[in-house]
């Protein structure tokens, strides 16, 4: 990783692996999701986090190529999948500076948009998730708005796209998940 000031988002280079964080599909499956991965996922580093059934996968490519092979590939084993594009302090500034730029970068004119925040371990986001969401969810939407010169549309139900902070104690990853990367029923696992 490349070196971070106080709040700054430390940002990918080109010739690092790239990282997801891969959860299990509840909060006490750790061995099945990861030995699966290891098998489906060729060249992945797959290690645990500290937090129940939460890992870290890392494989040389391109994060968000990576999350769609992982959902693919192992949905039926896995929980949530993020392809992290920056790594912050776990503090509500520069999560939000974050979550403004990846939705900037990633978000289509177009797109239904969400943002969702999953909080681990002890971490310095004092208040109620939702409300936290909701905050840094706005920040987004004006950024988008000012970007396209439209109004941008959000649906926490079922988006196009999600922006994800993935709060694992001191240090947030934060990312995307999409949802055109999940399994169509019935297609080849």
């Amino acid at each position: 990783m490349m070196a971070k000031t106080a709040g700054e988002a430390t940002l990918k280079a080109v010739d690092e692996r790239a990282k997801l964080v891969v959860t299990g599909p509840g909060i006490h499956t750790t061995r099945r999701p990861r030995s699966v991965l290891k098998k489906a996922i060729p060249g992945a580093q797959v290690q645990r986090t500290g937090f129940p059934s939460v890992f870290i996968l890392e494989k040389e490519g391109e994060p968000v190529q990576i999350a769609q092979e992982v959902i693919q590939k192992c949905s039926e084993y896995i929980g949530r999948v993020t392809a992290v594009l920056a790594e912050v302090e776990s503090k509500l500034e520069p999560i939000k500076d974050a979550a403004v730029r990846i939705a900037s970068e990633q978000v289509g004119r177009d797109e239904l948009f969400s943002f969702r925040l999953h909080k681990r371990g002890l971490h310095s986001l004092v208040g109620d998730t939702f409300e936290i969401e909701r905050e840094i969810g706005g920040a987004i939407w004006q950024a988008l708005q000012q970007k396209y010169g439209a109004l941008p549309e959000v649906d926490l139900d079922d988006p196009d796209i999600t922006v994800v902070a993935e709060v694992l104690g001191p240090n947030t990853a934060m990312g995307v998940s999409r949802k055109a990367w999940r399994a169509t029923p019935g297609a080849p696992q």
